[in-house]
């Protein structure tokens, strides 16, 4: 009777040595069996945890791209405020002395007399009145001073009231004769002989709006 292949086995051949199939272990197999042993032997830590653990490392990460985006941002909105000592409409100043300010004292002629000696800078003040072809007042009815165009002949520019001016001159003392020659009402005449101190500009330096 003729035996079946099915049915022979390694015992029915003494001697015959069963060979071992190795096969390569994968990353992830080797991940699996990390986890599976590693987990067994130490007690607390499986696979959730060390997705937690990523997780929160990527928490934080995001957190401080978060604040370097808020710090950048910071930055940028603090290069855009105005810079201090920069001109802005509506200001008169010589050096970094604001001179309306000064026209506001109890006594505004001793004020004047202490400003640096550096030009007066006006960006877009308003124009008070206009009583005289070469000159006219700034400011307003509490604190104003008398503008003094200084060249031959008639100045190229047109000033009205309420127009804002820019211009840059200098703050001097008024000269003997000088607030008479204006012809100006006696008002006036008696503000700027009281205030002592008048704005000379160039001709041809001021301009409107």
């Amino acid at each position: 009777m003729r035996m079946s292949t099915l049915s022979r086995s390694s015992s029915a051949r003494p001697g015959r040595r069963s060979r071992l199939v190795t096969a390569p272990v994968t990353g992830a197999a080797a991940l699996a069996l990390v986890l599976t042993g590693c987990g067994a032997e130490e007690e607390g830590v499986d696979a959730t945890d060390v997705v937690e653990q990523e997780e929160g490392v990527v928490e934080e990460d995001t957190e401080v791209l978060e604040d370097d985006a808020l710090a950048e941002e910071d930055e940028a909105l603090a290069e855009e405020e105005p810079v201090a000592g920069a001109a802005q409409p509506g200001s008169f100043v010589a050096g970094d002395v604001a001179i309306p300010q000064l026209l506001t004292e109890a006594d505004p002629q001793a004020a004047l007399a202490e400003l640096p000696d550096d030009p007066a800078v006006a960006t877009l003040v308003p124009v008070l009145a206009v009583p005289a072809d070469e000159g006219f007042w700034i400011g307003n009815e509490q604190a104003r001073i008398w503008v003094q165009l200084v060249a031959p002949g008639e100045s190229p520019v047109n000033v009205n009231p309420g127009d804002l001016v820019s211009f840059t001159g200098e703050v001097v003392p008024n000269a003997d004769g000088f607030v008479e020659g204006l012809s100006l009402p006696d008002d006036m005449a008696t503000a700027l002989n009281d205030l002592g101190y008048h704005v000379e500009v160039p001709a041809g330096d001021v301009t409107v709006g």
